[in-house]
């Protein structure tokens, strides 16, 4: 039997869209010039400028899991969103002095205020919804379509922007774009309710003596966080190190709350996790796109398109783009498809995502062997395969959101979300090793540089086809475990 499916998202969801937006905006300015930054201004060789990348991301994603845990038990997910955006506003601003020790202390501060702000804006999402409300995969859907528009126009004008002036004139714009997000949700806030709010059971809510020695302890942690990360940008390598040892610190917590819940929501915490070891192999091809990608834009692409000019920093254009024509329609998809109990399950998207990602790197590298003049490809094969690893993404990302949201108990979702982006650190790690697999020397360009990168296209490819593959044979005990099962098979309701 049917049930009816309500229709239109809560009004707090736009407030949080907008957020959003204005954060990736100034997130993604900096991802779309870095590597070329480094590469180009600062004369790095690739291998360097992939290895701090791939430390600055990772760490950039293991830090939610900490500010995820603060805001669950002490300050609340609105307070966090407030101290993140503060220090991205810093960060950015010192990352404009054009100076290498600058641009390390900037990166680490951004790293620490991703801590604050990242869990928290998607953790009050899902605080919108009720467990078993269909309009969440939509609404996160749409949610991520904001930080999608976001991410879209940067690399409209960055290129134009840096060439003209600086690469610092492109990190004082993102600085600007944290803090129209930051008012953004300070000046419209209360259409939220309640959601966010510090708990009531918080020890800070509770006893002012200790209000007043958490908030000293926080602020000089943030200081000392602040420098470790910024010596660890130093020694990218030891990082992957560091990562790994504290992904497993973070696991075995995981694992010990695990161990207090019931058996249903034992076997749902346990699906959830699963899916995010997935979503590792999938995330670490994927970061090629600001690594790898970017300068094989730079160096074996056409600098023409339909008439008009790019750059390699336009390239970063079309993700973001089919991000925002694709998710209103996946969005619509996923609620008609409940209403006709024929929605594939979250494993099941997860498959197919990776297998997405696998074609979409086959697909670039077939067609710049057999398609290019002199070494210079048309910038089409590289937009065919951003639309493929798009679709992709669009099955895993915002897919995964809700899913950390609808799995997670109430008290552990803040911490699970925070996990949740503990594997796009981990992915960073590796993704940042993976890139080095197309390092091209300076002094090679041409058809001898295109070859180095079509080797690691196909490289890349085959390993998201053998993960996709792994994934599909786990659908049906992942159903099992969540308690539903891919269309027509009907989904039982909870």
């Amino acid at each position: 039997m049917n049930h009816p499916v309500p229709h239109g998202q809560p009004k707090g969801l736009y407030l949080l869209f907008f957020t959003e937006l204005w954060e990736r905006f100034g997130f993604y300015m900096v991802q779309t010039i870095l590597v070329l930054y480094m590469s180009h201004g600062l004369n790095y060789t690739d291998t360097k400028a992939y290895l701090i990348y791939g430390a600055f991301s990772s760490m950039l994603y293991l830090t939610p899991v900490v500010g995820g845990y603060i805001a669950d038990n002490y300050i609340g997910f609105r307070q966090s969103i407030v101290i993140g955006g503060i220090l991205f506003i810093i960060g950015y601003a010192i990352m404009s002095i054009p100076e290498p020790r600058w641009l390390f202390l900037g990166l680490s501060i951004v790293i620490i205020g991703n801590g604050f702000f990242k869990p928290n804006v998607s953790s009050i999402v899902g605080e919108l919804y009720t467990a078993d409300d269909p309009r969440r995969d939509g609404g996160f859907t749409l949610f991520y379509m904001g930080i999608n528009i976001g991410a879209l126009i940067p690399p409209i004008f960055a290129g134009a922007l840096v060439a003209s002036y600086s690469y610092g004139s492109g990190f004082w714009v993102a600085s600007i774009g944290m803090i129209i997000s930051i008012v953004t949700f300070l000046a419209a806030k209360g259409r939220l309710g309640n959601a966010g709010m510090m708990s009531t059971s918080s020890p800070v809510y509770r006893s002012k003596a200790f209000r007043y020695s958490f908030y000293v302890a926080l602020y000089v942690g943030i200081i000392a966080a602040i420098g470790i990360c910024h010596l660890l940008l130093y020694h990218p390598e030891e990082m992957n190190f560091i990562l790994v040892f504290s992904s497993v610190g973070i696991v075995a917590a995981v694992l010990f709350y695990l161990y207090k819940e019931t058996i249903e929501q034992k076997k749902k915490m346990i699906a959830c996790l699963i899916l995010i070891v997935f979503s590792v192999g999938f995330w670490a091809v994927y970061n090629q796109t600001f690594t790898s990608l970017m300068l094989f834009a730079d160096r074996n692409m056409s600098p023409s398109l339909l008439g008009f000019k790019i750059d390699a920093e336009f390239t970063q254009f079309f993700n973001p783009f089919f991000i925002v024509i694709l998710s209103p329609i996946l969005s619509w998809l996923w609620v008609r498809l409940e209403e006709r109990e024929l929605n594939p399950s979250t494993p099941s998207k997860f498959a197919l995502g990776i297998l997405f990602m696998a074609i979409g790197f086959f697909g670039l590298g077939l067609g710049v062997t057999y398609f290019n003049v002199n070494g210079e490809a048309s910038p089409w094969w590289l937009i065919l395969s951003y639309f493929l690893q798009t679709v992709g993404e669009l099955l895993i990302s915002p897919i995964g959101l809700a899913m950390v949201t609808r799995l997670s108990p109430k008290h552990l979702t803040g911490m699970m979300m925070g996990v949740w982006f503990l594997t796009q650190a981990a992915a960073f790690a590796i993704g940042g090793g993976l890139a080095t697999i197309s390092d091209v020397p300076k002094e090679i360009t041409g058809e001898a540089s295109l070859a180095i990168y079509v080797h690691a296209f196909f490289i890349y490819g085959s390993i998201a086809a053998v993960l996709g593959i792994i994934a599909f044979s786990f659908v049906p005990f992942l159903n099992r475990l969540i308690g539903t099962t891919d269309g027509p098979i009907p989904t039982p309701k909870r």
